[in-house]
């Protein structure tokens, strides 16, 4: 940190930066506050602007966690309220695929309903087993995430791009997968378990019979 940096943070107050710290929250929240809005233009034919607020909400998800890394203000709340707003721009991003784009479902309906079935499997496991949506943010279902958010950005901006789409789906399959093991090996909810099933192979070995 050079001294501009050490002088303006020394300058915010602790109030200010106890304020600064529920800055991912708040933009995790308007994620999730977008979502009826796109339901809604997506339902009454709004194409042109559900796909700049779509935009928008994906770009949120990559700004929230950002913040939240680079300057230490992770929280159990923010990451319930994450995994939520992902969840619900994930289901309202795929009814616009239905409304706008309808010749990808008639193309590729196995493979899409597929993904969409285990994800919703993940969920219903999640909400048993923890009463609660899983939060585990793996770096396998970021990745996941990052390639399937580009591909509705290049989708409703450019068009389908096959080669995109069938990577986005591998991916999903795969994050998804993941996370359905570890609802099944890791007993409590546990949030941020970035580095997956191998992360938690590993605590166990270190920890020992």
């Amino acid at each position: 940190m050079n001294r501009n940096q050490e002088r303006a943070r020394s300058a915010e107050g602790p109030e200010s930066r106890s304020l600064l710290r529920h800055l991912p929250n708040a933009v995790s929240a308007a994620r999730l506050a977008s979502t009826p809005v796109l339901a809604w233009m997506a339902a009454t034919g709004m194409e042109r602007p559900f796909s700049w607020l779509l935009v928008a909400a994906l770009a949120s998800d990559a700004l929230d966690g950002l913040l939240a890394r680079a300057f230490s203000w992770t929280s159990r709340l923010g990451s319930l309220l994450d995994s939520l707003a992902d969840a619900m721009l994930m289901l309202v991003a795929a009814y616009g695929v239905w409304v706008f784009h309808y010749y990808v479902f008639e193309d590729y309906g196995i493979l899409i309903w597929g993904v969409l079935g285990l994800w919703a499997l993940q969920h219903l496991l999640a909400m048993i087993r923890y009463g609660r949506p899983a939060s585990f943010h793996t770096r396998l279902v970021r990745v996941a995430v990052a390639v399937f958010s580009l591909f509705l950005i290049t989708l409703f901006l450019f068009g389908f791009q096959p080669s995109l789409f069938f990577i986005a789906a591998a991916l999903s399959l795969a994050g998804v997968s993941e996370e359905l093991l570890l609802i099944i090996v890791v007993p409590e909810w546990t949030p941020d378990l970035r580095g997956g099933i191998l992360e938690v192979m590993r605590r166990r070995k270190s920890e020992g019979p």
